[in-house]
């Protein structure tokens, strides 16, 4: 396992990821919507997403950043990646009001907690092969971001699929949510290292001084504590707020998830 701690203060987010440009202006791609209507989860969600410029190249050798909570981090990545001139696609996945419901289980945080299976199927059954059919993108370069109930989310996914199997490339997890479900979100990581020794994604575990800080704290120290093979590991604290960390830890992570591509 290649694991990595640091701190990181408030900062220039736009300085914290490097693109796969050569520097000057900033590209400019093209946003469009799109929706899907699942019938795993029974719900129609709308899709915000971005494409680089036909110069940036074939879009079939593009990493994917798949946005939970697109509604509200869609601008802000996309920001970055111009700024960046970083080329990749971005699909950013809005909730339809229903992030309780498909981010997590049952939970002591929020109600109606339970779909998170059901919408990891729907993610992998119908959204990426809509996504790769009708814009692009490599399967060998997914990278999946989620905050809050969203990070607990993507802890979930990468855990609950075995090595060589995992959807996803690299993982983005800020500041997850899971002191709301302490139990379960341990019996996730337990599972895996019963049955695996093996993890071979990119993990980045962001989380907030004034957030969700301790459960973050202790749960990187535990999957750090399993030395996994092929498995790369970045825990990173911020100095800031719950929501305030996130276009630094988009920036920040996208950096990381990027790294050592094929």
């Amino acid at each position: 396992m290649k694991f990595a701690a640091a701190t990181a203060l408030p900062a220039t987010v736009l300085a914290a990821c490097g693109g796969s440009g050569d520097g000057g202006t900033a590209i400019e791609g093209g946003r469009d919507t799109d929706s899907i209507s699942s019938g795993i989860t029974g719900t129609s969600y709308l899709l915000s997403v971005y494409v680089p410029p036909a110069s940036a190249g074939p879009r079939d050798g593009m990493p994917v950043v798949y946005v939970l909570d697109g509604e509200s981090w869609f601008e802000t990545l996309v920001g970055i990646v111009e700024s960046t001139r970083t080329r990749l696609i971005i699909v950013a996945l809005h909730t339809s009001g229903q992030r309780s419901r498909d981010f997590v289980p049952a939970n002591a945080c929020t109600a109606n907690g339970g779909g998170h299976s059901a919408y990891l199927d729907f993610i992998r059954r119908e959204l990426i092969p809509h996504v790769e059919r009708t814009i692009g993108g490599d399967p060998g370069q997914r990278v999946l971001f989620g905050h809050s109930h969203g990070g607990s989310f993507v802890l979930y996914a990468m855990f609950s699929e075995p090595p060589d199997q995992h959807t996803f490339r690299s993982y983005l997890a800020s500041d997850s949510s899971i002191s709301c479900m302490p139990a379960v979100a341990d019996e996730w990581e337990r599972s895996y290292a019963a049955a695996h020794r093996d993890l071979p994604v990119r993990l980045n575990l962001s989380y907030a001084s004034n957030g969700n800080n301790s459960a973050n704290l202790i749960y990187a120290a535990a999957v750090a504590q399993r030395d996994y093979g092929r498995f790369t590991f970045r825990a990173q604290a911020y100095s800031g707020t719950h929501s305030g960390i996130v276009p630094q830890v988009l920036a920040d992570g996208l950096a990381f998830a990027l790294a050592d591509r094929p």
